[in-house]
């Protein structure tokens, strides 16, 4: 058998040049002829070719999307076939090849390995697995998908191995495009042709996993298009302890690729099924569209936790246009962060009110606000502001008035987001002391005084003095001009710190005033009455010893 690996890149490129002019040529020569019925899309898009061209076997598939079934003995030991196959550069797709050949026992009859050819001829990737395991057929061994460096026909080789492979069992290789959840995507949809028959893009599928019991599906339909169906399928159960998983990805139920379903146990949502045939069966859940430009929504809650496999079908009625659609597994995960929220507003002044989404982009954003409680309520339109931000504001109020606000806002992935707060307009205040730093003398008498701006009389002021070992609390209230003054007798030496607090009204915030520091020390004679006195008994002391030392002379 010839080694794959060993064909020169010129040799490649001379292949893939002569494939492009079969293929053209065969694909125009076997379409099946409908004879006034609409063939399946299976029959229309997929064309099997035997002992025809360089490749001899091969398989070509005008969208990735339909599974290839190989039956025993199809590909005889030392044989090979292969799979070519339109794939975008980039694009994430989950090719996988198994079936009856699977065998992980000690005992394994058939060994397939898998080449992968760009449509330059170079080999992107090669798959070599021992014989009855399954070929990771990622861009590498730990990606569960494949991604094409280019834009064109892939060529998918399968070599059964004449080296260490004694059998040619039953065998299905599959390639879809995965797509990724929580993400709008979008997808070109062609109607019907005159004669109702269905063109290249009139249908198309997808596949998602997810672990959400939950799945919501969105089509927005442009108004140049009427939308047949689309479909959502089951692929996969969880429930399944043997189903196979590659690269924690878990594959689809081998029949259901082919049309067939099965609930395995009462209660359970039908798995498989699948198909792209507008008569055929329409899947766990289906929306259609009664008129251009009608949207979509489907949903779909799966009977038992854990990763699932889902195949997203989309069928087009009549006109063209690109639709966009949205897969959405998480919910309640969504919410709004407080960028800018009004906190202390005077009046005649606006409140601005700023949330940021913290995960998702905004389509709308709408405030409600009362002054009254909510017996009134005033509507404003939102500004969004770099897609994730949402500001609205608030006409100034009159001094006195609460506001009450709603927030309600509309995320690019469906959700509904929403924040409520609430203020008062009143006017700023400050409270100072006359003098920042006082002494006093334990037991005397200390005048604590200051001014409470704006000015208003009878306002309760409480004074906190604290030292090392005790609190003291004053209470006071504001004459006409806004000053108070409170009485102060400290008891013992040392520093006092002193605030003032003023707890607000209905039309003034409350305020702080800064630290006061008061210093109380012993009156001087006291403090140095020891050295005095000393200094006075040793100068008697030493007159008394002059006049004895002349009475003795």
């Amino acid at each position: 058998m010839v080694d794959l690996r060993a064909i020169s890149p010129i040799g490649k490129i001379l292949i893939v040049l002569s494939l492009s002019v079969i293929i053209i040529a065969l694909v125009v020569s076997s379409q099946p002829e409908v004879d006034g019925k609409t063939s399946t899309e299976r029959e229309t898009y997929v064309h099997n070719y035997i002992n025809s061209g360089t490749l001899g076997n091969w398989t070509f598939m005008e969208k990735p999307l339909f599974p290839v079934l190989f039956d025993d003995s199809q590909i005889l030991v030392g044989h090979n076939w292969s799979i070519i196959c339109p794939l975008q550069a980039n694009r994430s797709y989950h090719a996988y090849f198994y079936g009856e050949w699977i065998d992980l026992k000690s005992s394994p009859k058939t060994d397939y390995d898998i080449y992968v050819y760009n449509y330059l001829g170079e080999l992107e990737g090669y798959h070599t697995e021992a014989a009855g395991l399954p070929e990771h057929l990622g861009s590498s061994v730990n990606e569960a998908f494949f991604l094409p460096k280019y834009t064109g026909n892939y060529t998918f080789v399968i070599v059964n191995d004449i080296k260490e492979s004694s059998g040619a069992q039953k065998a299905t290789f599959m390639i879809i495009e995965d797509v990724e959840c929580n993400v709008w995507q979008e997808h070109y949809v062609e109607g019907k042709s005159n004669s109702d028959t269905p063109t290249l893009n009139t249908s198309w599928a997808y596949e998602f996993t997810t672990e959400s019991q939950f799945a919501e599906v969105y089509v927005k339909v442009p108004e140049t298009l009427d939308m047949y169906e689309a479909r959502l399928y089951l692929m996969s159960d969880s429930s399944i302890q043997n189903r196979t998983v590659l690269n924690s990805v878990p594959l689809a139920w081998e029949p259901g690729l082919y049309g067939n379903r099965s609930s395995d146990q009462e209660g359970a949502s039908e798995v498989g099924g699948y198909n792209l045939d507008s008569q055929d069966y329409r899947g766990v859940t289906f929306a259609s569209c009664e008129l251009h430009g009608q949207d979509m929504l489907m949903n779909f809650t799966s009977p038992v936790p854990g990763r699932n496999l889902y195949h997203l079908v989309l069928i087009g009625e009549e006109g063209s246009g690109t639709a966009s659609f949205l897969i959405k597994t998480e919910f309640n995960s969504a919410f709004l962060i407080p960028s800018e929220v009004p906190e202390r507003i005077s009046p005649g002044n606006n409140a601005a009110v700023v949330y940021t989404s913290h995960s998702s982009n905004l389509e709308n954003a709408a405030m409600r606000y009362s002054t009254d409680d909510w017996k009134t309520v005033n509507t404003t339109t939102m500004q969004i502001l770099e897609n994730r931000t949402c500001k609205g504001v608030i006409p100034a109020q009159v001094a006195g008035t609460a506001v009450n606000y709603s927030v309600t806002v509309h995320d690019s992935l469906k959700n509904v987001l929403t924040a409520n707060g609430s203020y008062s307009v009143k006017y700023l205040s400050a409270i100072n002391f006359s003098s920042p730093e006082m002494e006093a003398r334990p037991g005397e008498n200390l005048t604590i005084t200051g001014y409470l701006s704006p000015q208003v009389q009878g306002a309760a002021i409480a004074i906190y003095i604290t030292s090392a070992n005790d609190t003291k609390e004053l209470t006071c209230f504001t004459q006409e001009n806004g000053t108070f003054s409170a009485d102060f007798k400290p008891e013992t030496v040392g520093t006092w710190i002193a605030h003032a607090e003023f707890n607000g009204s209905t039309s003034v915030y409350e305020s702080a005033s800064s630290l006061l520091t008061i210093r109380v020390e012993e009156p001087l004679a006291t403090k140095y009455s020891f050295y005095i006195l000393g200094g006075i008994g040793g100068g008697i002391a030493a007159g008394l010893a002059i006049l004895l030392k002349k009475s003795k002379g």
